[in-house]
């Protein structure tokens, strides 16, 4: 009998995880597929920022829906979060961004432009002008925290559980066996988020058009990137109990990051290109993505295992 419910309970897992992925995918490609009919694969048209942005509310929508379709209701949506003890995960969702930009700056100084960018770019920094704009950029992710939220109340809230459930990651007697079955969530979950955002790098997001094994390269890194963020926004979400730091820290990555990066970039004064150089084929978006992934899979980590501890 018990046997019975637990495969019951694990029947009625995947369902909904099928509807939620369902919706998720075919309303964004459907959505996709109109504006590539009407205009292509490019995002240079006054209409794509709105279909991006349109897109990234859709998972939250797949979440309502999945949940009246199935009549699951409201448990575990991960809204409420205690502010005791808790604000800190907004202030990593905010700072660690600002810092990651940074090493990508230093990094493309040293690896993309010619001896001596990184002594320029350190001794033309403005400290004041550097402050504001994160300031500024930081205001903007605020702002837009909604969309965050859009992807987040889908994937983290919703998918990640569900896959945990089926992998029974609560319930593995042994630490080694709680490790791989999270592992192998973090592992299906991060390839179909990256492989939801196929449409967007087929435009052109992220890594343009002109490289080698466009647009197939791209997504395999789009998948491997998300592989590693959903480890760090995973972990914001478990160990704060709610999916809101995460939501704050998905547009602080989308934000944060390359502008704080392309703005200390922009301050190495050389009679050289330098835009061209870090823009062209598929250098400065690999050292963009890779520097990103590593520096969150490593703070994801981090976090998971300090709440492990705790």
């Amino acid at each position: 009998m018990t046997n019975n419910r637990i495969a019951s309970g694990g029947l009625i897992t995947v369902k909904r995880l099928a509807i939620f992925l369902f919706l998720s995918f075919g309303l964004t490609f459907a959505m996709f597929f109109i504006y590539v009919a009407n205009f292509g694969w490019t995002i240079e048209t006054d209409w794509y920022g709105a279909m991006a942005a349109a897109a990234m509310l859709i998972p939250t929508i797949a979440n309502i829906l999945t949940r009246i379709i199935t009549k699951e209701g409201l448990d575990g949506l991960l809204l409420s979060i205690k502010p005791k003890g808790n604000m800190r995960y907004f202030v990593i969702a905010l700072a660690g961004p600002i810092v990651c930009g940074i090493i990508i700056a230093v990094l493309s100084a040293l690896f993309l432009l010619p001896d001596g960018s990184l002594g320029n770019m350190i001794s033309n920094i403005d400290v004041p002008e550097f402050l504001a704009t994160s300031v500024y950029l930081i205001g903007v992710t605020i702002a837009g925290t909604l969309l965050g939220f859009g992807e987040e109340f889908g994937w983290r809230a919703y998918m990640t559980p569900k896959f945990e459930e089926l992998f029974g990651c609560g319930e593995k007697e042994t630490k080694a066996g709680r490790i791989l079955s999270q592992t192998a969530v973090f592992l299906i979950g991060g390839t179909l988020w990256g492989l939801w955002h196929a449409p967007i790098i087929a435009c052109g997001h992220n890594f343009g058009t002109d490289y080698p094994g466009y647009p197939w390269l791209g997504i395999v890194l789009m998948c491997i990137s998300c592989i590693c963020f959903g480890v760090y926004l995973t972990s914001l979400t478990k160990a704060s109990g709610s999916v809101l730091p995460a939501a704050l820290a998905h547009m602080s990555i989308n934000n944060i990051c390359g502008a704080v990066s392309s703005m200390l970039l922009g301050k190495i004064e050389l009679e050289q290109d330098m835009t061209g150089q870090i823009s062209s084929g598929l250098a400065y978006p690999l050292i963009l993505m890779s520097v990103m992934s590593a520096f969150f899979l490593i703070t994801g980590i981090t976090i998971y295992k300090l709440r492990v501890k705790s």
